[in-house]
């Protein structure tokens, strides 16, 4: 269940990233260095900074670009990302601009903001890369075993920064699942966002 004391405890915040018809996503080794990652663009809030603040920050440190932020129709709360239920929240929140989903508690939350750019976003010198996805490719992250070199094959956008293996098998971090839940649930708000017809 939500409680208000949430939005006093984010440390993190972090952006979906549309670029033209894709979304930008980071990718890289995970600790084991077995499969590549595909996480979204975001990081940690440092002191004094606001949300915002921080977001534009870590999005200009890891892309090197600016975003425009939508104000999100509907906010969702997860009390963790491993929790196969959300629930709506927008009442709650009274901000300028909302985010599309919240999750942790009071003492480690964080907030996942919809935006685009019209500037092609170009991995910094910490990032490997960045893959550039469709609809149809979220879904087969989420739902196959799949190879970057497959991605690769069939016309898929990565921007290298650092050596990948193209031969690893590509997983979706927790932003992605969430995102791939919400396309599988045919949400109003992220169809319109991918299609462009939400409001700028």
């Amino acid at each position: 269940m939500f409680e208000l004391s949430v939005l006093k405890g984010f440390i993190t915040v972090g952006s979906f990233i549309l670029y033209q018809d894709t979304f930008a996503f980071m990718i890289g080794p995970d600790n084991s260095g077995e499969r590549l990652g595909i996480m979204r663009l975001g990081g940690h809030i440092e002191k004094n900074e606001s949300l915002l603040q921080s977001l534009e920050r870590e999005i200009k440190e890891e892309g090197s670009i600016e975003v425009k932020l939508f104000d999100s129709p509907c906010t969702f709360y997860k009390r963790n990302w491993d929790d196969n239920n959300y629930s709506e929240i927008t009442n709650n929140i009274e901000w300028d601009i909302k985010p599309l989903i919240i999750t942790g508690d009071k003492t480690r939350s964080t907030a996942v903001f919809l935006s685009y750019t019209g500037k092609e976003p170009k991995p910094s010198s910490e990032a490997y890369g960045i893959i550039f996805l469709k609809e149809n490719d979220i879904r087969d992250i989420c739902s196959k075993k799949l190879k970057l070199m497959d991605f690769l094959n069939k016309g898929g956008k990565l921007i290298q920064q650092k050596e990948i293996n193209y031969d690893k098998e590509m997983y979706a971090g927790v932003h992605l699942t969430f995102l791939n839940r919400l396309i599988e649930d045919n949400n109003d708000v992220v169809h319109r966002y991918i299609t462009g017809n939400l409001i700028k």
